[in-house]
């Protein structure tokens, strides 16, 4: 049966269903504006955002005063990106790599983009934009994280035009290949999956075994859903930004509590959805379990 240009899949549709309403995305993004900042305090050239989309984070950086341009391959975000004023133009991707000149832009983003380029072609588009930098440019790439079980098995696979998960460590090495400097990880949102966990206190019954189960469900169930990939165009990075992608991961790593820190009692709404309720419920069960344990018994773990 052929299908029809009625039924094609419509994406500019899928991404206003599943994305979530431009405040919120513009929040998640304003993450890297400290990262962002420092460098246009230093290098004033525009930034480049690859597949730009519905144009949020290039309506952030105009909100700060930073000159970009957006690219996209979609005909219906374009224009909805120009009908906002945004300086959005559209092109294929790797058509519009081959014919830039070098050294043009000082910062270069994709968010959720290079999951939908073929692996045999991710390190030839990294060369490109590498070539696109200036010297001391940087590049934002921010994918699904398949660290979090979920986003590895079901989450990634909404999007029919994904083609398949970059593990971390995978894009960290492909960008050294490309020639970028001190390439780092970045985990996301990790507020998403639920309450912080919080560690017992290592005098407490049980607390080694349950903290090292907190840990292993920290690092799989409920790791970062997102990542994202910062690498810099020699010469070294000024430490004020390796400072700011530091900032970045301490706010992933504070989902980990230590010992009576204190943890905030969730909301109304909060409590509303049972993946934020769940962790501090399970720190509770598992607690009691502990103790009644070793009362029963006297085991030890």
């Amino acid at each position: 049966m052929t299908v029809t240009s009625e039924h094609s899949f419509n994406y500019s549709a899928f991404e206003n269903f599943f994305r979530g309403p431009r405040n919120e995305i513009k929040q998640k993004l304003s993450v890297y504006l400290p990262l962002v900042s420092c460098l246009h305090a230093l290098n004033n050239q525009p930034a480049l955002d690859i597949g730009c989309g519905r144009g949020e984070w290039l309506e952030v950086l105009g909100d700060n005063y930073i000159k970009s341009v957006g690219i996209d391959s979609n005909t219906v975000f374009v224009d909805y990106c120009q009908s906002i004023n945004l300086k959005v133009e559209e092109h294929d991707l790797f058509d519009f790599l081959a014919v830039q000149g070098d050294q043009q832009y000082s910062l270069i983003t994709g968010f959720h983009l290079i999951e939908h380029i073929h692996p045999d072609k991710q390190l030839g588009f990294l060369h490109s934009v590498f070539r696109l930098l200036s010297p001391g440019g940087i590049i934002i790439f921010e994918t699904p994280n398949p660290e979090n079980l979920t986003v590895g098995s079901c989450n990634f696979y909404i999007d029919p035009t994904h083609i398949r998960p970059i593990p971390p460590h995978l894009l960290q090495f492909l960008a050294l290949q490309a020639g970028f400097a001190s390439p780092l990880i970045a985990r996301l949102n990790r507020d998403t999956v639920g309450a912080p966990l919080q560690l017992m206190a290592e005098s407490e019954p049980g607390a080694a075994k349950y903290n090292q189960l907190v840990h292993i469900i920290a690092s799989r169930m409920l790791q970062a859903p997102d990542y994202a990939l910062i690498a810099f165009k020699p010469p070294t990075p000024d430490k004020s930004m390796i400072n700011a992608v530091t900032a970045i991961n301490n706010l992933n790593d504070s989902f980990i509590q230590p010992p009576d820190s204190g943890v905030n009692t969730p909301s109304a709404s909060e409590h509303s959805n049972p993946l934020n309720t769940y962790p501090q419920t399970a720190r509770h069960i598992y607690r009691q379990l502990f103790k009644a344990r070793l009362q029963a018994n006297s085991e030890r773990w």
